[in-house]
């Protein structure tokens, strides 16, 4: 049972049929027979028609001559039962319809076989009868219309039974051939890993199989020198508490909007978001000519502003705490070890966080910020010796420039 389903077709789990070389192959060879079998035929038929008219031609042409030469002296003496008697003769030839013989001024004399219609197609050759080099008459022989045609056609009965018997043997030959073919990859399917797909035959199919496993492990992209990062970290402290006391439904729409609150805010400040735990928020900086830090500072305040309008329209208050810190990417070829220095900052800035109270940001002190152009920041230190600084407020072109950029976040109105 399993072949018969197999010589059938390639079948789906579903039931549909897909292209099979089953049915592909003997299709092909199938067209390949009458486009074949047409440019046969019509070459056969024109040289045959050719063949037959050069054929003719020379026979009437042949005939005539030779019945214009027999009948000279009863022509001379006006022998009309011996001008009878010649062309009885002809007329017993194979293929002579008539022949009749016509005096110089073009009587007719005497004549053997029957006459043919207008409408039917007389093959007619006349020949003049001569003595010397005066003519004293002239001869005519008729062929029967279809003698040739009908030779070419036996000819071309047989052509076309060799065709058919031909076509059959390359037909059955390709199907089983094409149904060897399909079980034999259809095997080889079953072996690989992958899911089944609709599209395509067995050899696409296994072209889409074997493609994952022979393509070539993509190179990570790692930066040829180390390079500055900033990391800025977004606590929300009391999301689990609210999280029992809303309504499930109410508590998912707010969290997507406020997703889509930060996947704006990354656009806009050239930001691309990490994975984070715990209800952290967690975006790097990499672009930009030592701007990072600039920049995360700004989205940090963007982003503490927005997310509270867009709490407190609904009635909720929400604890927000933020943290910025900058260090340097080291190059790496190895996937692994990348992940582990990322994980190794994400767990030190989290560690900011907590010495954040609610609605601050702190900026952690390294040797980064001399490279960083921060005039226009109000900074604190957290503590009197403390390496962690509170930002107060942005200057005065700065908090201009956050409420061009609050602007750009909020004309959106499904988002606040």
């Amino acid at each position: 049972m399993h072949n018969t389903s197999q010589s059938q077709g390639y079948v789906t789990s579903m039931g549909h049929i897909k292209p099979s070389f089953t049915r592909l192959i003997p299709l092909a060879a199938l067209i390949f027979s009458v486009l074949a079998g047409l440019a046969l035929g019509l070459t056969f038929n024109q040289q045959m028609g050719t063949l037959s008219s050069q054929q003719e031609n020379h026979l009437g042409s042949v005939l005539a001559g030779q019945l214009a030469k027999v009948v000279r002296e009863p022509l001379i003496h006006r022998d009309s039962l011996s001008l009878q008697v010649e062309l009885d003769d002809m007329l017993a030839i194979t293929g002579v319809a008539q022949a009749a013989v016509y005096d110089i001024e073009n009587q007719l004399i005497a004549r053997a076989g029957g006459a043919h219609g207008r409408s039917a197609k007389i093959n007619h050759y006349r020949t003049p009868v001569n003595i010397d080099d005066s003519t004293i008459g002239f001869v005519s022989v008729t062929l029967e219309p279809d003698y040739y045609a009908a030779q070419a056609a036996v000819a071309a009965r047989i052509l076309l039974l060799l065709w058919a018997l031909l076509a059959a043997i390359l037909i059955f030959a390709s199907f089983r051939f094409g149904s060897n073919l399909s079980n034999r990859l259809t095997e080889l399917l079953r072996q690989l890993p992958g899911s089944e797909s609709s599209k395509g035959d067995e050899l696409t199919q296994l072209a889409q199989r074997i493609e994952p496993l022979l393509r070539e492990p993509e190179t990570p992209f790692t930066p040829a020198t180390v390079r500055s990062v900033t990391t800025l970290a977004i606590a929300c402290r009391n999301l689990p508490r609210l999280e029992a006391l809303l309504n499930q439904e109410h508590f998912k729409t707010l969290m997507v909007k406020l997703d889509q609150l930060v996947e704006r805010a990354g656009r806009l400040y050239g930001a691309t978001r990490l994975p984070g735990d715990d209800y952290h928020i967690c975006l790097e900086f990499v672009d930009g000519e030592n701007d990072q830090l600039s920049r995360a500072i700004h989205c940090a305040s963007a982003l503490l502003r927005l997310s509270s309008r867009l709490l407190d329209k609904q009635g909720i208050t929400i604890e927000l705490t933020a943290a910025v810190s900058t260090g340097l990417q080291q190059p790496s070829q190895s996937i692994l070890l990348g992940e582990r220095e990322l994980g190794k900052r994400l767990i030190a800035i989290q560690g900011l966080l907590d010495k954040a109270a609610t609605g601050e940001i702190l900026l952690a002190d390294q040797a980064d910020f001399q490279q960083q152009d921060l005039h226009d920041v109000d900074l604190s230190p957290l503590a009197e010796g403390s390496t962690v600084y509170r930002i107060n407020h942005l200057g005065e072109d700065g908090e201009d420039l956050l409420i061009r950029q609050l602007a750009l976040l909020t004309n959106q109105p499904d988002l606040i």
